[in-house]
């Protein structure tokens, strides 16, 4: 057997996984580590009384809006992986060098709000997918519903390319996260569509 098959099969894969949102605590401490180290990294200080106060903070969130029941089932595909974050990256530079040229343009972007189905119907790409959108700069998730798998996202720069290129991006961001995760991390959405408003 090959060496490449070898580590396809020793893929790390955790089936039928279940996070509750009412029971056990390894979530919540995650989540809450999480929560005071953005809140430290808002206030730009790790004093004491900060990260006192981001527990305390992080708490009051935690209880006020507890953690949903989340489904998954994924592994992990170390090359797959390579190319999205190569991809990602990329995505990311050629953003922001657009973006600063919008900054310094005499002329004003039109921006607009476009709605796009994604191509699963997972939680957790759902979620991976928005936050990939969102770190690109130039694309902000507004919403995303998860009963339709349907992420509402601003577009700074309408005129930078056509609803079916913008929708195909969102979705190919999509596809390489699967990929990266495995085939089993998803199950096949019924439709999927992209409408885009202006705003």
């Amino acid at each position: 057997m090959s060496p490449v098959r070898k580590l396809r099969r020793r893929a790390v894969q955790v089936r039928g996984a279940r996070i509750p949102g009412s029971g056990g605590w390894a979530p919540y401490v995650m989540t809450l580590v999480a929560l005071v180290l953005v809140w430290m990294a808002l206030w730009g200080s790790a004093s004491l009384i900060v990260i006192l106060i981001g527990v305390l903070v992080s708490v009051l969130i935690l209880l006020l809006f507890p953690l949903p029941t989340m489904h998954f089932r994924f592994g992990f595909h170390p090359g797959r992986a390579l190319v999205l974050i190569a991809r990602f990256l990329w995505d990311v530079v050629v953003a922001s060098v657009h973006v600063a040229w919008l900054a310094v343009r005499p002329r004003l972007p039109e921006s607009t709000v476009t709605q796009v189905q994604l191509a699963s119907d997972s939680d957790l790409l759902e979620a991976l997918t928005g936050m990939a959108v969102s770190l690109v700069p130039g694309s902000l998730i507004i919403d995303a519903d998860s009963s339709t798998r349907t992420l509402t996202i601003h577009v700074l720069d309408a005129a930078q390319q056509s609803d079916a290129d913008f929708a195909a991006q969102v979705l190919a961001q999509e596809d390489r996260i699967r990929r990266a995760l495995g085939d089993d991390a998803v199950t096949p959405a019924p439709a999927r569509r992209s409408d885009r408003g202006a705003r």
